[in-house]
């Protein structure tokens, strides 16, 4: 009920996610007293930690948009606009190179549909079609997400999702692997994702409509996706996951533009989207680049993310500062005395707080005005409106979904009971369903990381059943909750909104199904095979 009350209300009724999660909290909160007969107590209790695990979220969410905001104030992303500019004129290159990586760098960095909303408009300065600017940031955002805004996902939401303590060597361990397992399946099926970008791109966006132009850079773009994927795996090993993504698309950035500025692997001819009339039938305009009073040199521009992934690797391998930011932990054990329902929180040491920091630190480093930066925190205070609503709804309603165990009605918890039935119904072919499962998170809930939240406890429940390992179950539940992100209502919406674009929404799933159906079903197997013949 609390997975159909959300597709109903979010999908069918089409009603704003902040209005449509407290609906589904209510039901669920229902469903749970009257049906497992649960003690209001208990509801209240996980009500009550969930609160606590929103606002842990809601802290990350924060600090994200506020450096996307600051360096949208500060000029530092207009800079890198310029930066891409001058790098080649093909938009077949530029799909790989801002579609595809600086995409993956931005969700590794900021995650929760900010990477499509700042994307979508660099293309459109580029030249491209503002619906295939608004298809290819979406599409292009998917292999990242294991990694977004530092390690979210699999920080708040498996972690969250199965009640870890993240704080505990052994829980970042275990979540690490579960990281490492869909990044090496994403090493395959993320392999064509480049390629089936601009597929897309030549074949619905231009005036030929033909795939001839993009298999001439067929290679260039395989190239793309693992200049990506290993450095992503290996910093996920070197440092952690909170790296993965970020780094992973600065890797992949730096190598494709200076094979891009050497003419390594470069098309022989320029394809250009001479003649094409968008969606809107309107003629597209020339690329341009809009400047402030001043231009930022790119050292300036991309500073504040190094300064990020500083403060990040500082706190986390330096032990002074380690137990320094960890100091201060939130404990809340057996809220209202019931057992087993504890969370805490530690605000220093939380993605969140670097992103703050980082955020201070641009202040003074891009010569920010006082006016720019109280429009910083206005913008950004007013923007995290909706989310804390949504937050605030949907991660107590998980929490009561997850602690709905020893009821007067005899049942077990509800992930539990969801479990038995899929093992007995989809068992034999897990690996097949699992990505859609997660897919299907991530469509309704708005975000991957409430995705893995949901459905990390069904998921390890049924891989428990049918003897299948859990780290393998949750890594295909989590490539599928990536793939999702494609068609996610909240993110379209988004993304159509600062295209000019809105009510093209159904245009748009359209068009990112394609890549998201190719994503869950390549998982699909990918698992089937790695279950059968490699991992028991």
């Amino acid at each position: 009920m609390p997975i159909v009350s959300v597709l109903i209300l979010l999908v069918i009724m089409r009603l704003p996610a902040s209005i449509a999660m407290p609906l589904s909290l209510v039901l669920t909160a229902i469903l749970a007293f009257f049906v497992w007969q649960l003690d209001a107590t208990q509801i209240t209790a996980a009500v009550l930690q969930g609160l606590v695990i929103a606002i842990t979220a809601a802290w990350i969410v924060y600090g994200a948009i506020g450096m996307m905001n600051t360096m949208k104030e500060g000029g530092g992303m207009n800079a890198i606009r310029s930066g891409f500019v001058t790098i080649t004129p093909d938009p077949r290159i530029q799909v790989l190179i801002v579609g595809w990586l600086f995409v993956s760098f931005i969700e590794g960095a900021s995650g929760f549909g900010t990477p499509a909303t700042v994307a979508a408009p660099l293309l459109i300065a580029l030249g491209f079609p503002p619906i295939a600017a608004v298809v290819i940031a979406l599409s292009a955002d998917v292999s990242a997400v294991t990694f977004g805004a530092v390690g979210t996902p699999a920080l708040i939401g498996i972690g969250n999702g199965l009640s870890l303590d993240v704080s505990q060597p052994e829980a970042i361990e275990f979540l690490t692997s579960v990281v490492l397992q869909t990044v090496l399946i994403d090493m395959v099926v993320g392999l064509f994702i480049p390629f089936i970008l601009i597929l897309m791109l030549t074949r619905f966006f231009s005036k030929q409509k033909s795939v001839k132009p993009a298999f001439e850079v067929l290679p260039i773009a395989l190239v793309a996706a693992l200049v990506y994927s290993i450095p992503a795996y290996l910093w996920t090993l070197a440092l952690g996951f909170e790296f993965g993504g970020m780094l992973g698309g600065l890797t992949g950035l730096v190598i494709l533009v200076a094979m891009a500025k050497k003419g390594i692997l470069m098309p022989k001819r320029v394809w250009t989207f001479d003649g094409y009339v968008d969606e809107l039938d309107e003629p597209l305009e020339q690329p341009t680049v809009k400047t402030g009073k001043r231009e930022l040199p790119q050292w300036k521009a991309w500073a504040p993310y190094l300064i990020l992934t500083i403060f990040l690797i500082l706190t986390r391998t330096v032990p002074f500062l380690n137990e320094l930011t960890r100091s201060v932990r939130i404990n809340l054990p057996d809220i209202l005395g019931v057992v087993g329902i504890s969370t805490s929180w530690e605000p220093f040491y939380s993605p969140g707080f670097m992103f703050i920091l980082t955020m201070i630190a641009t202040f003074f480093l891009h010569n920010m005005s006082w006016s720019q930066v109280t429009s910083v925190f206005k913008s950004t205070t007013l923007g995290i409106g909706g989310t804390l609503i949504t937050l605030a709804a949907s991660v107590p309603m998980v929490r009561i979904f997850i602690h709905s165990e020893n009821g007067g009605a005899g049942l077990g918890s509800m992930p539990v009971e969801l479990a038995t039935a899929a093992a007995d119904t989809f068992g034999g072919v897990w690996p097949l369903v699992a990505p859609w499962i997660g897919a299907l998170g991530s469509f309704v809930s708005g975000s991957a990381t409430f995705s893995n939240m949901m459905f990390s406890s069904l998921t390890t429940s049924v891989a428990e059943s049918v003897g299948m390992s859990e780290t393998l179950a949750l890594s295909m539940q989590m490539a599928g909750a990536n793939a999702g992100n494609m068609i996610c209502v909240l993110n379209v919406v988004a993304v159509a909104s600062v295209a000019g674009l809105l009510g093209k929404e159904g245009t748009i799933i359209r068009y990112t199904l394609m890549p998201m159906i190719y994503y869950v079903v390549a998982t699909g197997i990918v698992g089937v095979v790695l279950a059968t013949f490699f991992i028991n």
